[in-house]
């Protein structure tokens, strides 16, 4: 906590990554450490301010020297798009477009239809191989053609992954939504590939 400012803060040259901003980003839970060592409680609210720009929805949970209930970090099932949208129902709207810091941003996709599971795979792959660098995070929630489970997915750069995850409920619109965060993001080369995906 004492030293958090002065590296989220750091320059870096063109093209090195800030790491601690990066793992912010990524971050389904932020463990503040140390905050015996800040001066003040403003101080700390400073720390998580700033942290706040970069994740809005993580929880931060403060320490001192590591000591920390396991319950809050082991077996939470740290990514759900529901909680997410239950706590900024506007996070997927296409006005959103989030500043981390100067150089990273995070775009939201939301839209009907299914996905063809061939193209989905097609996509995802060609786009994590040509711009997996500059992707650090995806993750979200698909309707696929077929499978009566909504498919849970997340990425952290070219690793990618999913499973389906509870039924559509009776009557429940099949909704796509989905997350990037990452460098020099197009919304418009996202949105039109993953489109491409529907059936």
């Amino acid at each position: 906590a004492k030293h958090c400012l002065q590296h989220l803060r750091e320059e870096k040259p063109e093209g090195v990554e800030n790491e601690a901003v990066e793992q912010l980003a990524f971050a389904d839970r932020i463990l503040l450490n140390k905050v015996d060592l800040v001066e003040s409680e403003e101080a700390l609210q400073e720390v998580e301010s700033e942290i706040r720009k970069i994740n809005r929805l993580a929880p931060i949970v403060r320490t001192s020297h590591s000591n920390v209930d396991l319950s809050q970090i082991i077996g939470i099932k740290g990514f759900s798009l529901d909680r997410v949208l239950e706590a900024d129902a506007e996070f997927l709207s296409d006005e959103q477009d989030h500043q981390h810091d100067s150089t990273v941003t995070s775009v939201g996709l939301e839209c009907a239809g299914e996905c063809d599971l061939e193209r989905l795979n097609t996509w995802v792959a060609r786009l994590l191989k040509e711009r997996g660098t500059d992707i650090f995070r995806t993750k979200g929630v698909l309707a696929v053609k077929g499978c009566e489970q909504r498919f849970v997915f997340q990425g952290i750069h070219m690793i990618f992954g999913g499973q389906p995850q509870g039924d559509w409920k009776e009557g429940e619109e099949r909704r796509n939504r989905l997350v990037f965060i990452g460098r020099n993001l197009d919304r418009a080369e996202l949105e039109s590939g993953f489109r491409a995906t529907l059936c």
